[in-house]
């Protein structure tokens, strides 16, 4: 099986060597860097790589710019952004251009293994959505209502990330619907259900 290839795209010189050096141990190849966000869509392009790390904030060219527009491109991939502030708005506006995880510097082993490991999974999630939908804003905003569906199939049922994802497949291939539909189903029973519970409780 072939390692997946990372772009780091980062400007900063010891979080660059950070991750260039984290990486192989992790079983990722470095298939290039990029110092600013207009030379990471060009890399982008020529390298096609199975991910890119991109820094939010770069000299020139911002990361979240040069994310939406990898996203919105035929050479579209999951990307991780890397943050120095644990800004929630600044991390949405991350998720929004398309991103599917993120790091806050300093970044160390124990948080890129799994970062990338989950922003994987959730662009394969992504690119089965880009199936049924095909603009990025419409794919995001399924994606947010699956995410919430399998919230809360994970709290009721006590199931996994990816048991949740899969059931929500499932529904929907028997059904033959989207897995935007299933849920939309899934989350107005959850409401269906919390109005009758709390009903119940004032009798």
């Amino acid at each position: 099986m072939k390692s997946p290839r990372v772009l780091i795209c980062e400007d900063e010189g010891l979080t660059a060597l950070r991750l260039k050096t984290s990486l192989p141990k992790l079983g990722y190849e470095v298939a290039g860097e990029a110092r600013d966000g207009e030379e990471a869509v060009t890399l982008a392009e020529q390298l096609q790589p199975d991910l890119v790390l991109m820094d939010i904030r770069m000299p020139g060219r911002d990361g979240i710019s040069a994310a939406q527009e990898i996203m919105e491109s035929p050479f579209a991939t999951a990307i991780v952004m890397i943050t120095a502030f644990n800004d929630p708005e600044l991390v949405d506006s991350a998720l929004q251009a398309g991103a599917t995880g993120y790091l806050v510097k300093p970044v160390s082993d124990e948080q890129i293994g799994p970062a990338l490991t989950v922003a994987l999974s959730k662009y394969a999630e992504l690119c089965n959505l880009n199936g049924e939908v095909t603009d990025l804003k419409e794919t995001l905003a399924t994606r947010k209502l699956v995410d919430r569906a399998k919230g809360i199939l994970m709290h009721r049922y006590g199931m996994t990330e990816n048991e949740a994802y899969h059931r929500i497949q499932k529904i929907g291939r028997d059904r033959r619907q989207t897995m935007k539909k299933t849920a939309e189903q899934i989350l107005a029973a959850a409401e269906l259900l919390e109005g009758n519970e709390g009903v119940g409780g004032r009798v």
